[in-house]
């Protein structure tokens, strides 16, 4: 029972800094690593995930065909029509609006610029694409054409793995005018195309540095992950960490595979082009185009599709994924009290020379348990804690613990060998 009054307040003490060195990132990369684990093991729940039908579907494909180009006011869209466009589509309140094509007319501008940017402004958040060219070899510069400070950049510290293994950027082709990208953000638009599969690059290198392309940008904004939280693992594993539990699954390189087979509910851009919307638009369509959508805007030029088929295909799989939950905080907190129960337990029913062996059964069982858990319920828990304060126990025991006990016949030889001989 000392032994036990003596271990709870180490242990309180422990698990009171612990705590606060956790609170403020120490043991974060220890965590990371555990959770890379667990998610290396459940790669297959992510990457088999249905895309769900056209109603329940998150991501809505705005296309712009080439069939009706006599429609426009040229061919592609000028931004008359993407005005007409953008303005039909505000009432419907989508969450981002994603336009993977370069909206760029050359100089000097033509007219209704000013105006198609202004259509931006009702957007709570516009990902814009930047043409841009990979380079030969990722020792060659790139060409940004002074968009340097642009660009958004991941953080170093939370990239992780070789990154000479990513795309390299070679060049910024084209930019979307100025006056629009004051009311959006901006990334690389690069599609990468091997044999017969198409790969959407997650983030390009350049200078040393990792830049994200369009489908970062958008899943940064319809996660509301900021770069400073942003963390990309290359390598076995790959794979991008955002908040709120999304994760999205990548080859070794960073690349996103696109597949070619999934339906994306879609809109005739022509629709949204009336005045009169209640009239153009069908019922099914007006369900499509419901609040909180992530709407990507494009030319659909080939049955292949094109830049925004290809981005809203790989969204739609994407945000289809299931999501990876943390334990609450009172979870967390039963979670500790049980590896302090267990602590003590070791006080008072191991002996020393066991401490070491039983200690480290408890803590293997332990993170078997989060494997399992997590396996099956995406769920999962920070393990420095419990694990820290298992260890502290464990060493306490070994130190402290009580001595081994002697069977009885141990005693039963000892008495005998001290107990003097009887006369005959």
């Amino acid at each position: 029972m000392i032994r036990v009054l003596l271990l709870l307040p180490l242990l309180a003490a422990l698990g009171w800094w612990l705590n606060r060195e956790q609170q403020a990132g120490r043991f974060q990369r220890v965590d990371e690593q555990f959770l890379d684990f667990l998610v290396a093991n459940a790669r297959d729940r992510f990457e088999k995930a249905e895309a769900p039908a056209n109603a329940a579907s998150q991501v809505v494909l705005v296309k712009m065909r080439t069939a009706d180009k006599a429609e426009y006011a040229g061919w592609p869209p000028r931004p008359l029509d993407w005005q007409m466009v953008l303005k039909g589509l505000q009432p419907y309140d989508p969450a981002v609006v994603v336009i993977p094509e370069t909206l760029m007319w050359g100089r000097p501008p033509p007219e209704f610029v000013r105006e198609a940017a202004e259509a931006f402004v009702p957007f709570p958040s516009t990902v814009l694409g930047i043409e841009g060219r990979l380079a030969p070899n990722a020792d060659a510069p790139a060409f940004l054409g002074g968009l340097e400070e642009v660009l958004p950049r991941f953080q170093k510290g939370k990239v992780h793995g070789e990154i000479n293994t990513v795309p390299a950027l070679g060049a910024l082709v084209a930019a979307p005018d100025d006056l629009l990208r004051r009311q959006a953000d901006v990334g690389v638009t690069i599609a990468r195309h091997e044999d017969d599969t198409t790969w959407l690059p997650y983030a390009l290198q350049e200078g040393g540095v990792l830049r994200p392309s369009v489908l970062a940008q958008a899943m940064t904004h319809v996660t509301g992950t900021p770069y400073a939280t942003h963390r990309l693992l290359l390598g076995a594993g790959a794979g991008a960490y955002l908040a709120n539990g999304a994760f999205v699954p990548l080859s070794p390189r960073g690349e996103w595979l696109v597949h070619a087979q999934t339906q994306v509910p879609e809109v005739d851009a022509l629709n949204l082009m009336t005045v009169e919307m209640a009239d153009a638009l069908s019922p099914q369509d007006r369900q499509l185009l419901g609040p909180g959508k992530v709407v990507v805007i494009g030319t659909d030029e080939s049955p292949a599709g094109g830049l925004a088929r290809q981005h809203a295909q790989a969204l739609t799989r994407i945000l289809a994924m299931p999501r990876i939950h943390l334990l609450p905080p009172a979870a967390e907190w039963a979670v500790w009290g049980l590896a302090a129960l267990a602590g003590c337990a070791l006080v008072c029913f191991v002996p020393k020379r066991k401490a070491l062996l039983r200690g480290g059964l408890i803590i293997f069982l332990g993170l078997a348990a989060c494997f399992v858990v997590f396996q099956s319920r995406l769920v999962w828990c920070p393990p420095t804690l419990p694990v820290a304060l298992l260890v502290a126990a464990t060493l306490f025991t070994r130190i402290a613990g009580q001595k081994t006990r002697a069977t009885s016949a141990e005693v039963s030889a000892t008495t005998a060998a001290t107990e003097p001989p009887q006369d005959g």
